[in-house]
């Protein structure tokens, strides 16, 4: 899993966090640190705190009758923001992105889809 750790600087406007192939298990494996344990401080970084953790445990098991629910919700909640101001948000597609709207190219923006904003 990619865990955002680099200087903000240096941060591109979008990264890759985790790829298709884990299928099924990209809700989990986002909460989760290498060694499958939650990961409650990269879940912190995301905004996902104790007054929201029900969807993310939720999203640690993919056996939880909830589990997609709960990860729609992080989709649409979770924001990463650097200490520059940067605001990066998830998109899934099949592979999990971070972007950084605000700092995306027209081109990175046309490549996701996205109208000119």
């Amino acid at each position: 899993m990619f865990i955002i750790s680099a200087p903000t600087a240096k941060l591109a406007a979008v990264m890759l966090l985790l790829d298709s192939n884990r299928g099924r298990f990209i809700p989990r494996d986002f909460v989760t640190d290498n060694l499958g344990a939650l990961d409650l401080v990269h879940c912190a970084k995301w905004g996902l705190t104790e007054a929201n953790r029900e969807y993310w445990e939720a999203a640690y098991d993919p056996e939880n009758e909830c589990y997609w629910e709960a990860w729609d919700w992080i989709l649409n909640n979770a924001e990463f923001v650097t200490e520059g101001g940067g605001k990066y948000t998830l998109l899934q597609d099949g592979d999990l992105w971070a972007l950084c709207i605000a700092r995306m190219s027209y081109e990175e923006k046309c490549g996701f889809g996205f109208e000119e904003i």
